[in-house]
């Protein structure tokens, strides 16, 4: 027979203890090379491996369903549905569904990961050098414990079924064929040899650090015997499998949808896996529906049998069937069961009035057992105990729920729907396992010193604790390690996002990305494309029409508004990050902060900060922008409030207010401003009129991708940290979009790491921004970025351009006008014109003569302005200005809008 030794294909006659102790030498040697490798390598590697598989044209697939239906006796048909198993389990976001379930998270088998319950670090290690003794009843589970081993990074050896020695060498090939380094590939031997070799069975059980058995009784009980002091045994025994039927949900679905379903079950692998059921218990108060759900039950196998044909039989398996018919034959002629058979042996249906426990002798053989409540199956299976397995419920929820406890009390480790037997869910536990649980080895650091009061953000943000600082290690490590984290990230978004998302299955076809730089050959996303892929306007952006979450809504009044998808885990996690950049910020226990972003209108902001502050330990006042601000200011005043979260123009509203009716007894220590601009001189008005002492920013986030940037207590004006766990940014040229240098405006371009179901992949955020350089005072090495605004906040002049910060400086010098304004261009048949609308202060009257004041000072006093005059580029600039409250807010976000271009082309 041929094996497959470590990368190599042998062909031997036969396989000795002397062979069976060099291999685990070889085993032993190669286990910390696997250990060191990076899961999310070894994700993306059986990731590709699927996709091969995936393809019916692919060699190895084609090799399988021309040779295997000889071998292990699987029709053509059945070994192609094996294979689509195969690609589900090896998908990667299904693969990061068992290893969540299984290990709480996948991220322990890379490094320590803090638990903030525990208090203290844990991390599991693998056992080393797993041996998979396979069963030959379901030829793809063989391959399925092997996954199970490369994945919680085992080397791992297996001792190939008698029956079938070809499907797991091919799947070792086609490992080989796709692994770069060789360390996964490197990492198997697949074996042969008799069962029952005491020499070189006796090598394994000692030298091995674990055994995962599949098998019978005699199997299980042989591996138990002598086995090494320190080796561990898991154990996979015989179970079986059955289904309970409610009389009053089968009239609800009809006779006909359950009995294809339970068909359904009985036909996949020909009823061998553990999962298959022998029996139906149909629930039959007055004895009148067996008869028709039997008969139901015999045409959809029949129908199955077309689908998927079953396979050969040997002579022994053959003479079985007959004795199951002869004996259903001989109990019908005393009328206590009932026979139903095809011409051939391609299925059986046997009706029996005795509730007890019947195992079938397999091969689409079912037995129909008539009960007056499902309940009393109950006390049938009881002497089952353990060796159940599998139970297909049709009952309602509650009913569903009663039975599933009362069974899984008795033995059963599996509940599922009809249908549902053979389609195993990711991440449901296997014989009463965490099934990658029980290949590792749990390890901890108890808490130390610098642990104190330590909090974890869950990745479901799930944890209530408030946010310390002390638990983002990740913050602080070099950039070579953030980045590759980051990198793995990336992978692992684009692994999972490129086959359910229409848009992205096309933008990405063919990328392949081995470095960060390699995102720069992806097409930068624009919102326009966002908008006509995304509902209400088109479709294909997705990875999931109908998932459940949060629809949230930016844009325009009028027309179709940009939309943004995220679940709930996703909406916590964004604000989880929220909530670390506003306690760095400065806000937290003893804070009472006015939360006055804008409320309703599906807008995102409002939400999000109500649950950012969660993470503060700050009390916080969810009033909302938009409210009247007569009953603002009385809650401001009356809860006592030192803290306002808000975008500028409801800050200077406030102030305006407060000035105008001379209101005394509110003073706002710290404000944390986003959405627009807050320029000096409105920084010093608002000190003024509210004693602000603290500045800072509430985050720099989109509606779209979410928290991108935040301030630590080192961070002023618009300098920000990069919430690099959750955001990988770029900087680059707005004409070439080619990476710009640090210090350099650029385009800000950002990848959200954690969004699956909108993923945001180089999504142009609109706004302009540089690298800072050099430490930060705080100690984190996140990187840093100044925003230097809306890159539509910007008027052309010819060549030249000007931005909102010109006027911004120069209504500082002109007292009597607040730091409210718009800059419009305009063309008047002759040159380009420019014209600054401004609110006055609520104490200033004199509107012409400040005009004039400001206009004099831009023309004459800004070097900007000063040169577009000399040279030209401006005919002319009028300054017009207008009572407080007057220029137009938006009435989605209350924000005024700094630029308006009123030139036509």
């Amino acid at each position: 027979m041929q094996i497959y030794r470590f990368g190599e294909l042998i062909d031997i006659d036969t396989f000795s203890a002397a062979d069976m102790e060099a291999v685990l030498d070889d085993a032993h040697a190669r286990k910390a090379a696997l250990q060191e490798l990076p899961l999310d390598q070894i994700l993306d590697l059986l990731h590709k491996v699927g996709r091969a598989w995936a393809d019916p044209d692919y060699s190895y697939r084609r090799q399988a369903v021309e040779v295997l239906p000889d071998m292990i006796r699987f029709s053509g048909p059945m070994i192609e549905q094996g294979i689509l198993t195969l690609v589900d389990l090896l998908t990667r976001a299904n693969m990061e569904t068992r290893l969540d379930c299984d290990l709480g998270s996948a991220g322990y088998l890379d490094d320590w990961v803090y638990h903030p319950r525990f208090g203290g670090h844990i991390m599991a290690q693998p056992h080393g050098v797993v041996a998979h003794v396979s069963a030959g009843n379901v030829f793809v589970g063989g391959v399925d414990t092997l996954i199970q081993g490369i994945v919680t990074k085992n080397v791992g050896l297996m001792k190939m079924a008698s029956i079938d020695p070809l499907f797991p060498v091919l799947f070792a090939r086609s490992l080989r064929d796709h692994d770069d380094v060789g360390i996964v590939s490197g990492s198997l031997a697949l074996l042969g040899w008799k069962g029952g070799d005491a020499a070189v069975e006796s090598v394994l059980k000692q030298r091995c650090d674990a055994i995962v058995v599949y098998g019978g009784a005699d199997t299980v009980r042989s591996y138990r015997q002598d086995l090494g002091l320190h080796t561990k045994l898991i154990e996979y025994g015989p179970k079986y499998s059955f289904a309970l039927i409610a009389a009053d949900e089968l009239k609800r679905r009809g006779l006909r949808e359950v009995t294809r379903a339970v068909a359904r079950d009985a036909t996949m692998w020909e009823q061998g896996a553990c999962s298959s059921p022998h029996m139906v218990y149909l629930e039959d108060p007055d004895g009148t529906r067996v008869e028709s759900f039997a008969k139901e039950l015999a045409v959809e196998l029949e129908g199955w049998a077309e689908r998927l044909p079953a396979g050969t039989k040997t002579a022994d398996e053959g003479v079985e069937i007959l004795r199951v018919r002869e004996l259903a034959k001989v109990e019908q002629a005393m009328d206590t069961s009932m026979l139903l058979v095809p011409n051939d042996t391609d299925w059986t249906v046997v009706v029996q009035r005795a509730p007890d426990f019947q195992t079938s002798c397999l091969f689409r053989t079912l037995y129909v057992k008539p009960v007056r409540r499902i309940e009393e199956a109950l006390e049938a299976v009881r002497p089952m105990g353990a060796f159940l397995q599998t139970v297909a419920i049709l009952a309602d929820p509650a009913r569903t729920k009663t039975l599933g406890r009362a069974l899984t009390r008795i033995g059963a480790d599996r509940i599922v729907a009809p249908g549902r037997m053979a389609r195993r869910q990711h991440g449901t536990p296997h014989d009463g396992t965490r099934g990658l649980a029980m290949l590792v080895r749990w390890s901890s650091i108890g808490q130390m010193e610098e642990d104190a009061g330590k909090a974890a953000f869950g990745r479901n943000g799930a944890s209530w604790t408030p946010y310390d600082p002390a638990a983002d290690a990740f913050d602080y490590l070099p950039d070579v390690e953030r980045d590759a984290a980051v990198l793995a990230q990336v992978r692992s978004l684009i692994t999972d996002i490129r086959p359910r998302s229409p848009f992205y299955a096309q933008r990405l076809a063919g990328f392949e990305l081995k470095s960060l730089a390699d995102l720069a050959r992806l097409p930068v996303l624009t919102g326009d494309e966002l908008k006509s892929h995304m509902p209400p306007a088109g479709h294909g952006f997705v990875t999931d029409e109908t998932a459940g979450g949060f629809v949230f809504a930016s844009g325009g009044t009028s027309g179709a508004p940009k939309v943004a998808y995220r679940t709930a885990e996703e909406h916590h996690y964004n604000a989880t990050r929220m909530g670390k950049g506003l306690l760095l910020a400065g806000f937290g226990p003893g804070d009472v902060v006015a939360n006055l972003m804008f409320a309703g209108n599906m807008w995102a902001s409002f939400i999000s900060l109500n649950m950012a502050l969660e993470h503060t330990g700050a009390r916080f006042l969810p009033l909302a922008g938009n409210m009247d601000l007569e009953f603002v200011l009385f809650a401001l005043k009356h809860f006592r409030a030192n803290s306002i979260i808000s975008i500028p123009t409801v800050l200077l509203s406030i102030a305006r207010m407060v000035e105008e009716r001379k209101i005394e007894g509110l003073t706002i220590k710290k404000a944390a401003t986003g959405g627009e601009h807050l320029f000096p001189g409105a920084r010093a008005y608002l000190s003024r009129v509210l004693g602000v002492e603290h500045f800072a920013s509430a985050g720099y986030a989109a509606n779209d991708s979410g928290a991108i940037g935040y301030q630590c207590a080192h961070c002023g004006g618009s300098i920000h940290h990069v919430h690099e766990d959750l955001h990988y940014v770029e900087i680059v040229d707005p004409d070439t979009l080619e990476p710009v240098p640090p210090g350099e405006v650029g385009k800000i371009v950002a990848t959200n790491l954690n969004r699956r179901l909108m993923p945001m992949v180089r999504y142009d955020i609109g706004d302009l921004g540089r690298w800072i350089e050099g430490p930060c005072g705080c100690g984190r090495t996140t990187r840093r970025f100044e925003l230097m605004g809306r890159s539509d906040d910007v008027l052309n002049f010819g060549a030249a351009k000007l931005g909102p910060d010109v006027v911004a400086e120069a209504l500082k010098e002109v007292p009597g006008l607040s730091p409210v304004f718009q800059m419009i261009a305009r063309f008047d048949g002759v040159a380009d014109q420019l014209l600054v609308r401004v609110e006055r202060e609520a104490s200033a009257s004199d509107d012409a003569a400040l005009g004039e004041r400001l206009a004099d000072y831009l023309r004459h006093s800004t070097k900007e302005l000063k040169t577009f005059l000399e040279r030209k580029l401006i005919g002319g600039i009028s300054v017009e200005v207008v009572a407080p409250g007057d220029l137009p807010r938006n009435p989605r976000t209350g924000k005024v809008r700094l630029v308006i271009e009123e030139r036509t082309a």
